[in-house]
């Protein structure tokens, strides 16, 4: 994935922002599972008006770095301003990764569909992770 990784910002993100920035989403968020073979944290940010996520996935021997990707965010419902929910997409080339995020409870929850694209017969698949806010200033 690290040769995969877009540079600048992914063309597939949804840069239309709705009518606020969500601080719920903004900051560093850790990976509850310090086992996971996926996402060990990410990261979202107020860019120009829109939102950024940038992924640190797992990696040896360091993190891969998925690159920074434009945000869709999305509210509750059409006449409901605050966004709470978001998506975000990745293409590696030999895969495409969507991302479907929400907060719940202070716990950050990302739906993630991976599509294999490649020809290599793998099975699509589907994972959830969950993420804690990272203390400001700190690792969490």
């Amino acid at each position: 994935m690290k040769d995969a990784a877009a540079s600048g910002i992914a063309e597939r993100g949804d840069a239309a922002a709705p009518r606020a920035v969500p601080s719920l989403f903004l900051g560093r968020w850790l990976n509850t599972n310090p086992g996971t073979a996926g996402m060990a944290e990410v990261t979202f940010r107020e860019e120009g008006g829109s939102v950024v996520l940038g992924v640190l996935g797992v990696g040896d021997p360091a993190p891969i770095d998925w690159g920074p990707t434009r945000v869709s965010l999305l509210s509750d419902g059409a006449d409901l301003a605050e966004p709470t929910k978001m998506q975000a997409a990745y293409d590696f080339g030999f895969m495409d990764v969507l991302l479907h995020a929400w907060v719940k409870q202070g716990v950050l929850v990302i739906a993630v569909f991976n599509r294999f694209r490649d020809g290599s017969g793998r099975s699509n698949y589907f994972d959830r992770e969950f993420f804690y806010r990272a203390e400001a200033g700190g690792d969490g």
